[in-house]
């Protein structure tokens, strides 16, 4: 019957966020629910345009439907001039765009190549940017390859960056199921910040979550992700309750290491800890109800887990995290137990809060 319990949550949490992205977003795995203008970037156009002299234009738009970067298509203008790249020109996307600004950067390893040098060319996604970059890099790989007339495609295989952060998130997800080790636990968490966190931005939030529900998986770009959300969901369905947040998310894992630094804590009451928690459960289904009326969806670029891509991240963001992890040394993981938003998504989904 606990069991019963637990599944039936976790389908209301998934069926609450597939509302989520229908409402924000107008799709669900990659099915439009409304047309509107909005998604004419996702319309197909002719991929190729030639202008007299030799020159020509690459329309990305066809490829950029499978190439979905963090918030959706990033379909790219590639222009050939004198049989060289002269030029490589975005196009409206939802991207959020300190993160796209930090992408583009991209652009000029291309650019003053032809394309036959361009396809050999190995460009890595750039830190705090990853999937915005892959889509882009992939982007130009399918327009050039269309140019050319070649098979190369799109790259199908990850970054070595991302293998290591897939390395990292198996190994948080099954050496604690039978490692019970202090020196160990520290050594996972530290990897979880620096290589989940800091250099390869990966972390399960709000943005990501809906990404996938609207658009469905792109492989091999989203295995890390997929493992975070197996711990996340299915895990506590065997008994392994929070084990994304007490094992895996590099926010709670840079909580947790500064809270060993200081031995005094503040012993919050059980009232103070009841109306914290309180604060907690309103706060979240505020916020669920401005997704699902699709109002002031802005939030979710608030969570403080961007604050790890500290380049393109907010300085309200920035600080607000610094205070909580700050705080953390006398107050256990103030921002998991009592703020989170995603948190309390994994909670609802585990009925425990």
């Amino acid at each position: 019957m606990k069991l019963i319990t637990k599944i039936l949550s976790l389908i209301l949490a998934i069926l609450m966020m597939a509302a989520a992205a229908i409402a924000v977003n107008k799709k669900i795995l990659g099915h439009d629910i409304v047309t509107s203008v909005e998604q004419s970037l996702t319309v197909e156009t002719d991929t190729l345009s030639l202008v007299p002299g030799g020159s020509a234009v690459i329309h990305t738009a066809p490829f950029a439907k499978k190439n979905i970067g963090y918030a959706g298509p990033v379909p790219l203008d590639i222009y050939i001039e004198n049989g060289k790249i002269s030029e490589i020109k975005p196009l409206p996307n939802s991207e959020t765009p300190s993160f796209y600004k930090r992408a583009e950067v991209l652009f000029s390893r291309w650019e003053g190549l032809s394309p036959k040098d361009a396809l050999k060319q190995k460009v890595d996604a750039v830190s705090g940017a990853t999937y915005t970059s892959n889509a882009i890099i992939n982007n130009v790989i399918d327009g050039l390859d269309f140019y050319l007339g070649t098979e190369a495609g799109a790259s199908t295989s990850l970054p070595f960056k991302m293998w290591i952060a897939l390395a990292v998130t198996l190994t948080a997800c099954i050496v604690p199921l039978f490692v019970k080790n202090r020196i160990y636990n520290y050594a996972q968490l530290t990897a979880n910040v620096v290589v989940l966190g800091f250099w390869c931005g990966q972390f399960l939030d709000y943005s990501l979550m809906l990404k996938y529900l609207s658009d469905g998986f792109s492989m091999p770009g989203a295995i890390v992700a997929i493992v975070m959300l197996i711990a996340a969901f299915i895990y506590p369905l065997f008994g392994r309750a929070q084990h994304y947040c007490n094992h895996i998310c590099p926010l709670g894992a840079a909580q947790i290491l500064v809270a060993g630094i200081c031995g005094y804590k503040i012993r919050l009451s059980a009232r103070v800890v009841k109306v914290l928690d309180w604060f907690r459960k309103i706060l979240w289904a505020v916020l669920m109800l401005m997704l699902w009326t699709d109002c002031i969806t802005g939030w979710m670029d608030l969570e403080l887990f961007q604050a790890f891509q500290y380049e393109s991240a907010g300085w309200g963001i920035i600080i607000a995290a610094l205070t909580f992890v700050a705080l953390s040394a006398i107050v256990s993981r103030p921002y998991c137990r009592f703020v989170c938003p995603t948190g309390s998504l994994f909670k609802r989904a585990e009925n425990i809060g």
